[in-house]
């Protein structure tokens, strides 16, 4: 969205780079260190978008990608702290 919106190079490779990785953590979920590093971007969103909304107070997108990787992080502590790694039922 940067990028339509300011030609933003940046926020085109950001976003290339974060939805990959998300892609590639999504297909491979059965991996055994998949929630942390679904975990682990959800925190990198979380601060640096929470940092952009704060900055500029606009909600779209910062604000949306905040309540996004919100959920994303609360899941993945529940699936490491109830169901555990690597288990096939998920």
């Amino acid at each position: 969205m940067g990028y339509v919106k300011a030609q933003s190079v940046p926020s085109l490779v950001a976003g290339t780079i974060c939805g990959l990785l998300a892609l590639f953590i999504g297909y491979n979920y059965t991996w055994h260190y998949a929630p942390y590093a679904a975990l682990a971007l959800a925190i990198v969103l979380i601060f640096m978008m929470g940092r952009r909304y704060l900055r500029t107070r606009k909600a779209m997108p910062a604000l949306l990608i905040v309540v996004l990787s919100v959920v994303v992080a609360i899941v993945q502590v529940y699936v490491l702290l109830f169901v555990g790694l690597g288990n096939d039922s998920l």
